[in-house]
């Protein structure tokens, strides 16, 4: 017999409830299901490790079946494990069950099997595990370079930026606590944040490192200036600490952050002994990249600050200052541009999942609904023929049907279903429309373009953003033909109209107006978008098509508009530029070569 174990992962069951009892005995904290609708209700709030569909008859089957598609199909997971458990009586198409319907395993519920099943369950908890640790770590990495890209971007204070970056750096490194040292100076420092599950425990940190001075063990990766992860030796203790954290601490990761050659921070984390061994080198050199990031990040932003600094005294300098900035900022770009938009894109897996189940869930509570119309339909028809016995038959009947169906809950789920699609696809929408040219590098096929056509089907998806305060003049005179691509010159029109109805609303502007004009000139075709907005600085206008720049606040759109546009165009084979006067106009012109 094997000795129970509670699992500490969420475990469903479905189907025969006495099979898997007798089969499985206690070994685990099952939450089981005998309906399909209990069983999808329950799945929103928790992905589940392990699905035992335990079958001993056709509807068990049918109900395993059911399930089986819904986690793979309508929510498209593949990490979840599913093993069926059948009867030994019971005739099961288990290579079907495998191929197709894609269950991780098929046990038989003999009770000398009961060892060998158990192992099996282990063994498939043990691989979500592993499938879900990996894909943590990945939101880590992508969460990390976030951070780094926020820094780049965000005006707020340093200390709060670290706070931002030493979350996910701790999720990166499994840690159970971290804290910063802000460096007085050579030999000394000062715990300025810290960070633990424990509650505060700044009095027990300073106690057992001894600050402000600063140890050995943690001065060298100030003296190296990179990260380092080490062992924590015996000469270290901690034990007044680490009855405060959850788990003793096996290791210790120190992350300097230096600029221009002067320490300003020594992040710490302590790591538990459990989570060491899920610390690779991936993650290590990960990290590694991120302190080069960081460096170069905050070297630029001081270099920015001083540079400010010299602009107020030094106005005849203006040139060799603005020549130095450009030439910093080229130097320090981010060097992994599409990691990020792929990262980025990942994010539509999630609210397409959701809208995919829901309209499995529409469709059923859509059937509920007509089928409680007719029997109420029904029951008005009786009343008005003054049918009394078919009118109490009836009205019981739409009681029992109410009741079986469950149509309170339909109602109240509808709108959360409603709510959860409008969500989903509103940002499906807005991520897709900057990303999808950006991050893969497709070949582009030329067809010879229909542009007023182009234009009237942008208008028309536009519709609802442009709204009846903002007047659209189109001049589109007799065009040649020329080659381009229909579907890329929507989302360049879309991309351009979006930018200029959100200048115009955000300004406020009288008598908004935005002009599309299209006409030939010599050998090119002319394609102007012009509004009448608040215009765009000088400064601005040299930045305006570079990747993730933006003038909006941190966490407002993706910065890739304009510059998945000006891709766009040159892969097409012509020239955009921008023209614009601060409180009068803005207007993009698009230059395509007629060929002859």
């Amino acid at each position: 017999m094997v000795e129970a174990k509670n699992i500490a992962v969420l475990v469903f069951s479905v189907g025969n409830l006495a099979l898997h009892e007798n089969a499985l005995g206690n070994w685990c904290d099952f939450q089981h299901y005998d309906s399909f609708r209990q069983f999808k209700k329950q799945f929103r709030h928790g992905k589940p490790a392990l699905i035992v569909a335990s079958i001993g008859s056709d509807k068990d089957e049918a109900l395993c079946k059911e399930t089986t598609q819904f986690v793979r199909n309508g929510l498209a997971n593949q990490d979840s494990r599913i093993v069926i458990l059948r009867d030994p009586s019971f005739d099961l198409d288990e290579i079907h069950w495998m191929e197709s319907l894609q269950v991780n395993a098929c046990l038989s519920a003999e009770p000398d099997k009961q060892s060998v099943n158990i192992t099996t369950l282990r063994r498939e908890i043990d691989t979500f595990q592993y499938i879900d640790n990996h894909k943590r770590q990945h939101d880590a990495e992508t969460e990390m370079l976030m951070c780094i890209t926020k820094f780049s971007r965000s005006n707020e204070s340093l200390s709060s930026l670290l706070q931002m970056f030493s979350s996910s750096l701790s999720a990166l490194s499994y840690a159970s606590c971290a804290f910063h040292i802000k460096i007085l100076n050579d030999s000394e420092g000062e715990i300025e944040f810290c960070e633990c599950h424990a509650g505060d425990i700044k009095a027990e940190l300073n106690l057992v490192l001894g600050l402000p001075k600063i140890s050995h063990y943690l001065k060298s990766a100030l003296d190296e200036k990179l990260p380092q992860i080490n062992l924590l030796s015996e000469d270290i203790n901690l034990s007044s600490l680490e009855t405060k954290l959850p788990e003793k601490v096996g290791s210790y990761l120190t992350f300097p952050l230096i600029v221009y050659n002067k320490p300003l921070y020594l992040l710490v984390y302590f790591i538990p002994e459990s989570e060491m061994g899920k610390v690779s080198m991936k993650q290590i050199n990960v990290i590694s990249k991120a302190s080069e990031q960081l460096t170069m990040l905050l070297e630029r932003r001081q270099a920015e600050s001083s540079l400010k600094k010299q602009y107020t005294r030094l106005k005849s300098t203006l040139v060799e200052l603005k020549t130095t900035k450009q030439a910093l900022q080229q130097q320090e770009k981010m060097a992994s541009i599409g990691q990020m938009a792929a990262g980025i894109a990942h994010e539509i897996n999630n609210p397409l999942s959701y809208v995919m189940s829901n309209f499995s869930s529409m469709d059923e509570y859509l059937n509920s609904i007509l089928q409680l119309q007719e029997l109420q339909s029904e029951f008005l028809s009786s009343i008005d023929m003054g049918q009394d016995n078919k009118v109490v038959q009836l009205k019981n009947n739409i009681s029992k049907f109410s009741e079986e169906e469950n149509m309170a809950f339909v109602l109240e789920d509808i709108r959360a279903v409603i709510s959860d699609s409008h969500s989903g696809l509103k940002r499906v929408r807005d991520i897709i429309t900057d990303l999808k040219s950006f991050t893969y590098s497709q070949s582009t096929e030329l067809e010879i373009c229909d542009f007023p056509e182009v234009v009237e089907d942008t208008l028309k998806v536009l519709s609802y953003d442009l709204g009846k305060s903002i007047d659209i003049d189109t001049r589109l005179s007799e065009l040649p033909e020329f080659m381009a691509h229909n579907g890329l010159m929507q989302q360049v029109l879309t991309n351009l109209i979006k930018n200029a109805a959100q200048a115009l609303t955000e300004a406020g502007t009288d008598n908004a107006k935005i002009s599309i004009i299209a006409e030939k000139k010599d050998q090119s075709i002319f394609i102007v978008v012009r509004d009448n907005g608040p215009g765009i600085p000088a400064d601005v206008q040299e930045k305006i098509f570079e990747p993730f720049f933006t003038t909006k606040t941190v966490g407002e759109g993706t910065g890739l508009g304009l510059s998945v546009t000006f891709n766009i165009i040159k892969k097409l084979g012509g020239e955009i530029s921008l023209n614009s006067k601060e409180g009068e106009f803005t207007e993009f012109v698009i230059v395509f070569p007629i060929e002859t």
